[in-house]
């Protein structure tokens, strides 16, 4: 008789959120967007430095920037497929290094290197087949980047998937968790920068904003007048936070003919530490400030760029505060600004066909997506991807071939 134990996840450093970046990263390995081999040569460079956030950074940045002079090299030569393959890769090793960049010596460089990381991911665009086409959907004064991919073969209308990115991911990285899968099964994939994503926080300084559905209206308006796009066949997924947030925009758009949300989550305030949400609570935002300015943010040691990082989408000031190398220092107006993004208020009104995803392991967003689905109304369907399958983590980093094909045969069927 034997007896089936856990399956522990591969660990490549003791640092979660890095380890969790980097094993997405070796996931992307199945879409071409990185290479097992260098990417674990850089691991174990930096696991013999000694761990550190400016040693990550530092390692990535370089492999990145590698990585693009070999593709322009291959460019120049005429070797288009090994120029895209490099850009790709270069795209998501240097979406590694932007991830780390506020815990190296130079944080202010944020914008440089995701316009660094932009450049790989637009050429390697480029050089796809079809190319990706890139244009703006009007939106305020900026618009809204966005990325459509398209199948192969005569353009004819099809089904489409907006795909959400959400805290702190790129373009790159939704790639390769859906839009490649995607295009391969006949769909049109739209990956879109909406506020506080890709080139409105880091050029624009635009923050996340909680009312998803004024993001979204304008997306489908555009791809309604578009002769590629199927109307009655059009899904979003929301991936990371902006699970969430698609579940908000399908409650209040009632055009989309399905939602994703991965994972399911209701409240992002509730992700966020009970001490830290308990001392916010205090009506007085200058005694909350000065007990978390004094007491609270001189013992976050190295987690201080990890916090950085999950404030910047929310304000400017977080975003200067950032840049400057340090904590949020307003906790009391961060607070108030972090609980507007919930969709518990409004999940009850969707109407269109709902999948939600749980992580059997989920460490950012925990114990939501049952929530989730207990207060949706419309045709539903939760599924948890677990530790045996190599999925139970947030997202399953290491596995979005298996992450695609499920939420794409839902969607296929569903939208038969």
């Amino acid at each position: 008789m034997t007896t089936t134990a856990p399956v522990d996840r591969l660990r490549l450093f003791p640092e979660p959120n890095l380890d969790l970046q980097t094993r997405a990263a070796l996931g992307a390995t199945a879409y071409r967007a990185a290479e097992a081999g260098e990417l674990l040569a850089a691991v174990d460079r930096i696991n013999r430095a000694g761990l550190s956030g400016r040693g990550y950074h530092e390692e990535f940045l370089a492999l990145g920037r590698r990585t693009a002079v070999a593709a322009e090299t291959a460019l120049r030569s005429g070797r288009t497929i090994g120029a895209r393959d490099a850009y790709l890769r270069a795209a998501k090793y240097l979406s590694l290094a932007l991830f780390s960049v506020l815990g190296s010596a130079r944080p202010a460089d944020e914008p440089a290197v995701f316009a660094e990381m932009q450049a790989c991911w637009h050429r390697a665009g480029e050089l796809l087949d079809p190319p990706v086409q890139r244009f703006h959907i009007p939106y305020q004064d900026v618009g809204l980047p966005a990325y459509l991919l398209t199948p192969p073969g005569t353009p004819r209308r099809r089904p489409t998937l907006i795909l959400v990115n959400g805290s702190d991911a790129q373009s790159i990285d939704l790639y390769t968790f859906g839009a490649r899968a995607a295009t391969e099964r006949g769909w049109n994939a739209l990956i879109l920068e909406g506020p506080g994503q890709g080139s409105l926080l880091f050029e624009h300084e635009i923050p996340f904003r909680p009312d998803w559905e004024h993001v979204i209206h304008p997306v489908v308006d555009h791809l309604l007048r578009s002769p590629l796009v199927d109307p009655d066949r059009i899904a979003l997924t929301g991936w990371s936070m902006s699970g969430m947030l698609a579940i908000r925009a399908a409650a209040l758009e009632p055009r989309l003919a399905a939602v994703v949300a991965d994972p399911g989550a209701v409240d992002n305030w509730l992700a966020w530490p009970k001490t830290w949400r308990d001392l916010a609570d205090h009506p007085d935002p200058e005694a909350v400030n000065r007990h978390w300015q004094q007491a609270v943010v001189p013992q976050l040691g190295p987690a201080t760029p990890l916090l950085a990082k999950r404030a910047e989408i929310f304000g400017p000031q977080f975003l200067y505060d950032a840049r400057a190398g340090r904590a949020p220092q307003d906790l009391w107006q961060l607070a108030r600004t972090i609980r507007q993004f919930r969709c518990d208020d409004v999940a009850h009104l969707v109407t269109c066909p709902t999948l939600v995803l749980g992580y059997e392991t989920e460490a950012l967003i925990p114990d939501q997506d049952t929530h989730l689905f207990d207060l949706l109304r419309c045709p539903k369907q939760h599924t948890i991807l677990t530790t045996a399958q190599g999925a139970g983590d947030h997202c399953a980093p290491m596995a979005p071939q298996l992450r695609n094909t499920l939420v794409l045969d839902w969607l296929e069927r569903t939208l038969a």
